[in-house]
């Protein structure tokens, strides 16, 4: 009976060494859940792809940034169909997302002398499509933090119900905008008159139809390439938001007036940002526009004014 007994612990025993011996090895392979990488903490995930990555050529180090920044549903989802040359150069980049990763390497082989981290961040702004392609149509629309450009439209049948028209001093045209930018349109232009600045809004709230015949106006008086610069197709101007505002002049020589330097340097303290800077057209898809201006609230406009990017790349680093 005492035989009986032992055995019985000694095979509980062996049982239960087995069983911590496969927890530990189960462990010693984990990986982060998360599926963008932002920094963000990383919570425990059984890393089972470590074998079919050394089939595809990769080293122990790449796997080990994979393991450490990829999830186990992104790995199989995205990483398993080819090896990627430097894929820790493009894990390691400031706001890369896993699904990205062939249109970053197809447009890094494209600007090998790019960094990675710009590669990513054009990539993400999908700049490596060309304007008026890989369209999204938006839904969030009344939203004041609504990106639209050549990649962004509105749909066809958008509304935009909570225009209030422009008092005389801030509009001799009547023009609308949205309830939401009425304060602190008024404070700003309150504020620039007594420095003696004097801003008028020319141009407010569009309708779809308006913008269709000012397009079309713009290739009829200057030709299809530069109204594709200037000016803006139906259902991608931001002017059909209500939340932007033309002032004063459509001439780039605005930029050589009191006004716009007032602007300049003040414009973001009221939650507004000159929407299309110069040198960046490549980004925002449009020419300088040195009297566009865009609502979009305190807080960004601040952001964006400090580190002096542009709202596409605000959107990919800080609201994405």
């Amino acid at each position: 009976m005492r035989k009986i007994i032992l055995t019985f612990i000694l095979v509980l025993a062996s049982g239960f060494v087995l069983y911590c011996s496969y927890v530990c090895v189960k462990n010693i392979n984990t990986i982060g859940s998360e599926s963008e990488v932002k920094g963000k903490e990383m919570s425990s995930d059984e890393y089972i792809y470590k074998e079919d990555l050394l089939h595809l050529g990769y080293n122990l180090n790449d796997i080990e940034v994979i393991q450490n920044k990829i999830s186990n549903v992104d790995v199989k989802e995205y990483f398993l169909k080819e090896k990627y040359d430097n894929i820790s150069s493009y894990i390691n980049a400031l706001n890369f997302i896993p699904k990205n990763i062939s249109r970053y390497v197809a447009y890094h082989n494209r600007n090998q002398n790019m960094t990675y981290d710009n590669t990513v961040l054009n990539v993400n702004m999908n700049l490596d499509y060309d304007f008026y392609t890989n369209v999204n149509t938006l839904h969030n629309y009344l939203d004041i933090t609504t990106l639209v450009n050549k990649y962004n439209k509105l749909p066809d049948n958008y509304e935009i119900d909570d225009l209030v028209v422009l008092d005389n001093e801030y509009s001799n045209k009547g023009e609308k905008v949205r309830k939401v930018i009425y304060n602190d349109l008024k404070k700003m232009f309150d504020d620039a008159k007594k420095d003696n600045i004097n801003l008028n809004v020319i141009s407010g709230f569009r309708t779809y139809e308006k913008q269709d015949t000012l397009f079309n106006n713009s290739i009829k008086k200057n030709g299809i390439d530069h109204a594709l610069i200037y000016s803006a197709k139906p259902g991608y101007s931001e002017h059909q938001l209500g939340l932007a505002i033309d002032i004063n002049s459509v001439e780039e020589n605005f930029k050589n007036t009191n006004e716009y330097k007032w602007l300049k340097n003040n414009s973001y303290k009221y939650g507004f940002i000159e929407r299309y800077p110069e040198n960046k057209e490549y980004i925002t898809g449009f020419g300088y526009e040195p009297w566009h201006y865009r609502y979009l609230g305190v807080d960004i406009t601040t952001r964006i004014f400090t580190e002096n990017i542009t709202y596409e790349e605000y959107v990919v680093k800080f609201l994405k």
